[in-house]
This record gives C-alpha cells, sequence and structure tokens, in this order.
C-alpha cells in the first residue's frame, strides 16, 4: 500500500477492503481475539513450529521447551494479538493504523533486526491457528477478506521498513 493519508486502507489501486471484507474481518478477529493471550501463544508456537529460522530473532523468548505452558511466550503472543487488535480497531482510520505499524517496524528492524519477510511467516501462522479455531465456520470469503487485508498491512510494513526511525 502506498504511504498515503487515505482514510481506507488499499493496495495500491488495485486492492481495497470492502464492506463485506470488513465484515468478515470483524467476525475472523473476534473469534480470534476471545482468547488472546492462548490464541497468542499457539500464534508464537505456530510460528516456531513452521518457521523455525524464526527462533534465532527472539532473544528473550524461550523457543524450546514446553512453550505451552512458559509465560514469556504467552506475554509476546498476547502482545502480537494485542498489536493487530489495535491495527483493525483502527483500519478505518488508516492513518492512525500506518503510526501503529510504523512503531512496530521500529522495534522490530532497529531493535530487534527482524527482516520485513518475518511478519509474512507470523501472518501465516495466525491465519493457520486462525483455521484451527474456526474450522468449517471459515469460509472462502473470509479467507480472501484475510488475504487482502495482510496484504495490505505488509505492503504498509515494507513501506515502512524504508523509513527514517521515528523520534
Amino acid at each position: 500500500m502506498a504511504a498515503s493519508s487515505s482514510s481506507k486502507p488499499t493496495w495500491g489501486d488495485h486492492i481495497a477492503l470492502t464492506p463485506p471484507d470488513m465484515q468478515n474481518l470483524q467476525v475472523l478477529w473476534s473469534r480470534l481475539f476471545d482468547e488472546a493471550e492462548e490464541n497468542g501463544r499457539l500464534v508464537v508456537i505456530r510460528f516456531f513450529t513452521d518457521f523455525p529460522e524464526s527462533k534465532r530473532y527472539f532473544k528473550t523468548v524461550p523457543t524450546e521447551g514446553d512453550l505451552h505452558r512458559n509465560p514469556q511466550v504467552a506475554l509476546h503472543g498476547r502482545r502480537v494479538m494485542a498489536t493487530f487488535n489495535q491495527v483493525i480497531e483502527n483500519i478505518e482510520n488508516w492513518p492512525n493504523a500506518q503510526k501503529l505499524l510504523q512503531r512496530l517496524v521500529d522495534s522490530h528492524k532497529n531493535t530487534h533486526k527482524v527482516p520485513p519477510a518475518m511478519f509474512q511467516r507470523m501472518f501465516r501462522a495466525m491465519l493457520s491457528v486462525c483455521q484451527d479455531i474456526m474450522g468449517k465456520d471459515l469460509t472462502n470469503a473470509m479467507l480472501v477478506s484475510w488475504d487482502k487485508f495482510f496484504e495490505i498491512v505488509y505492503e504498509e510494513i515494507a513501506v515502512a521498513y524504508g523509513r527514517k526511525r521515528l523520534l
């Protein structure tokens, strides 16, 4: 998505979130965020399992052992969920969502040295957990809306990686 100040999230001139997309995102997210800490923990564990190369970016969060019982894994999972909740809450006020994503990028790029591709992998882990939770309730239309949303968010993250750090 171009770094614009438009109030609605769009990807260039091609992808925009429609009212049905917004509704699908609300349904999906309400199910995923309902138990934010537990589902966040599952997202982090899935991230480590499906993308073991991601473990090297976690200096203070354990990546081995009984991760289901580890409070640091739960805390990081909760942070992931809280951050995406803020973005979703600000989806109709896109400039605020862009600021949130810029702060996320600032910490991950500059402090943790995480490449932007890791965000795509985290999105995939999040989708996998969502599929596990929703099962047959997850429709193709919901998947399309989710993909559009994450394409828009990832494009904004990629743009933010090119910006200078916020002060």
